[in-house]
């Protein structure tokens, strides 16, 4: 099996971020981040699914997207663009493992 920018090695990489939702700011952990969207646990319930949030990466990358699923403190952002895979590699090096 070829390796990509998206394979973790089977370790769940979390990446530390901050998310405008509804004129809320949530900091949130970010899980199975690709270049199309990402996992996001917050320390409050989320509102339900949104149609526009604000993310920050890892004080790195800034990202907008929808919330296309939320479920009590978890919830599943879809990017309205994409991440780049070297981009990804480099915040997956970084991440807490």
């Amino acid at each position: 099996m070829m390796a990509t920018a998206f394979d973790t090695g089977g370790k769940a990489h979390v990446l530390a971020g901050q998310c405008d939702c509804e004129g809320h700011r949530h900091t949130v952990s970010i899980f199975h981040l690709c270049a199309e969207g990402c996992e996001l646990e917050a320390d409050v319930d989320w509102p339900g699914a949104t149609d526009f949030v604000h993310l920050q990466i890892d004080n790195s990358i800034v990202m907008n997207g929808k919330l296309v699923w939320a479920r009590g403190r978890r919830a599943q952002m879809r990017f309205f663009g994409q991440i780049h895979p070297a981009a990804i590699a480099k915040l997956h090096e970084r991440a807490v493992a």
